[in-house]
């Protein structure tokens, strides 16, 4: 009961913002088509509270995610839109932990250490051989920004968006939610300024035969030339924590004690029929 009035209360919110601000809202919004760590499949994925600002001068999307099966209930996410697609990127904020709560793990060899004091607040990963490419968009600058104004937050770069993770209790109250905005211009304009004229060489002369991987294409601004990231670029690639490997023995063992349990009856019976 408790949750469900809370959620009440932030779709009003929601509701309200949009109202003064002049963006659409949509109580519900099934099977968003979002690629990212937590959506490899969109099957199943609800969005609740969505402020959809796409039409708006700094577009982005925000809302409460859930998914059927998954710990997602209480995640906020916002997704701003980029010019082309840029390689997959992950920026972790250790004091947030809102991804590794949730039990995403990424390989080790794709960190890469950020530049100056912001060391010891964020983890930033990217696929092997992109390093001089995340550098140049995660600046010092940006860095300092995400730690003003999305603090706690992670932060995932994947085919043609930012994807920004928020834990459940953030821009949850009016005055927070009012500074959306002016936090998403920043990061949309820095985002564009970083990216807008991105190429990545790895993929020259790849073909794009697959109908969904077309879709996924973003085609430049006055302009018909498709621009692809490399297949090495595309996924960062995550690994199993140690919980996961627990849980995955434990449900093995569960399945062999079933499955010994089942031969025994079965042996019982064509014993005793005997």
């Amino acid at each position: 009961m408790g949750g469900s009035r809370s959620r009440s209360a932030q779709q009003e919110l929601a509701e309200s913002f949009c109202a003064e601000q002049g963006y659409a809202f949509r109580a519900r919004v099934f099977n968003l088509p979002v690629s990212g760590l937590l959506f490899r499949s969109s099957k199943n994925v609800v969005m609740d509270g969505v402020v959809d600002a796409l039409d708006g001068e700094a577009p982005f999307v925000y809302a409460g995610v859930s998914a059927r099966g998954r710990r997602l209930r209480g995640l906020k996410l916002i997704m701003i839109p980029l010019p082309r697609p840029v390689p997959n990127m992950v920026l972790l904020s250790t004091s947030g932990n809102v991804l590794k709560n949730l039990g995403v793990a990424l390989k080790e060899s794709q960190r890469l250490s950020v530049e100056g004091d912001f060391q010891s607040l964020f983890t930033l990963y990217c696929p092997a051989g992109y390093e001089r490419d995340a550098l140049y968009v995660f600046t010092p600058n940006l860095l300092r920004r995400l730690m003003d104004a999305a603090a706690g937050c992670d932060l995932e770069i994947v085919d043609d968006r930012v994807l920004i993770y928020a834990p459940a209790h953030a821009f949850s109250k009016p005055g927070q939610l009012a500074e959306l905005p002016g936090l998403v211009r920043y990061l949309q304009e820095t985002f564009e300024r970083q990216t807008r004229r991105y190429r990545d060489e790895r993929s020259s002369g790849e073909a794009v035969n697959d109908p969904f991987r077309r879709a996924q294409v973003t085609m430049s601004r006055g302009s018909d030339e498709q621009y692809l990231v490399g297949a090495s670029g595309r996924r960062l690639r995550t690994r199993t924590t140690l919980w996961q490997k627990v849980g995955i023995g434990v449900a093995a063992a569960l399945a062999l004690s079933a499955a010994i349990y089942w031969i025994g009856m079965v042996a019982t019976a064509m014993f005793d029929w005997a």
